[in-house]
């Protein structure tokens, strides 16, 4: 349950993520429903994924910490000039990446960090 995210893990569920950011707003696009957000979907499966999985609470806050950030910043810049539904697809893809880049970074530091102090 505490082991370190292998790089090829992490890819593999960043592309998962990109899927669901592109297609759930495709499909909001279609249906006109602007309010309606696909970040929880991506939030739900990744917080699923890390309970099943990799609980490493450092590496999971500061992902946590870390995708927010990168979600609402790239959210100001790119909407102005790419429109609600491209913006928010690119945003959010990206703010999961960053966030599964951060948690198998830390959790990868973490894990060394413990291997050394046995």
């Amino acid at each position: 349950m505490n082991r370190a995210v292998p790089w090829s893990e992490a890819a593999l569920v960043a592309v998962a993520c990109w899927a669901v950011s592109g297609l759930g707003y495709g499909v909001l696009a279609a249906l006109d429903a602007p309010h309606v957000p696909v970040a929880p979907l991506i939030v739900m499966g990744l917080s699923q994924w890390f309970w099943a999985s990799h609980r490493f609470w450092l590496a999971g806050v500061a992902a946590s910490l870390a995708g927010p950030v990168v979600l609402f910043a790239l959210i100001d810049v790119l909407r102005p000039g790419l429109g609600r539904y491209v913006a928010d697809a690119l945003a959010t893809g990206a703010a999961a990446t960053v966030a599964l880049a951060v948690f198998t970074l830390v959790g990868r530091g973490a894990g060394r960090h413990r291997d050394a102090a046995r």
